[in-house]
């Protein structure tokens, strides 16, 4: 499933996953001020993806289906404090964080998640998140497999965190999930599941490009 879910979305994966900022990020040359522009967007993006989470609960059809976005919306909840500790690492305060403007890109993206999963279901709304989760996983394999290990990379840490056992196990689960939700849909769902993948993911190259132009 998830195999021709993104074959049917190339080219646009590939931008996504080999995107400038991407490489720039695993070479360390990604210039400080786009990284901390990225962090302060991302907060932004991840209050938005946690309530596409939360939806997902009262979207459920029964406890088994509510289980999978429960989990990780605790988890969300629990780890943005973390984001806001990376972000200080960064030169960036709390303060600085919640007068952050949020920017055009994190608009169209985070409310195209939230808009697929109050106009859908289960099915449409992990359609819609499902690039981001896999994605990073991805990207973080892509890095580790192009790239050398740099020591004196500041990205480093980012790089780690998404390539990690724990981070790469996440992902698959929500794939899973996906799988599943999409097995008793018919040709017509089908087709606009692949329609929600594929616009996320060129959300996702917004996102990155967002980064790299500072708007």
């Amino acid at each position: 499933m998830i195999n021709q879910l993104i074959q049917q979305t190339q080219p646009y994966w590939k931008q996504y996953v080999e995107h400038e900022f991407v490489q720039q990020l695993a070479q360390g040359t990604l210039p400080k001020a786009c990284f901390q522009h990225y962090l302060k967007q991302d907060y932004i993006y991840l209050f938005h993806y946690s309530r596409a989470f939360a939806l997902g609960v009262f979207k459920a059809r029964n406890f088994a289906e509510m289980d999978m976005p429960r989990k990780t919306l605790d988890i969300l909840c629990q780890e943005i404090q973390l984001h806001l500790d990376y972000c200080r690492q960064w030169d960036i305060s709390e303060q600085e964080i919640f007068q952050t403007p949020e920017s055009a890109a994190c608009i169209s993206y985070t409310r195209y998640l939230l808009d697929c999963g109050m106009t859908g279901g289960l099915p449409e709304l992990y359609a819609a998140v499902t690039p981001c989760a896999l994605g990073y996983a991805q990207v973080a394999r892509y890095i580790t497999e192009n790239y050398p290990k740099l020591p004196s990379n500041p990205y480093q840490a980012w790089i780690d965190a998404y390539s990690a056992p724990e981070y790469q196990q996440a992902a698959q689960e929500t794939v899973d999930f996906l799988t599943a939700l999409c097995e008793p849909l018919n040709d017509s769902q089908l087709t606009n599941i692949q329609q929600i993948f594929t616009t996320a993911t060129r959300m996702e190259i917004g996102f990155w490009q967002m980064g790299l132009d500072l708007a």
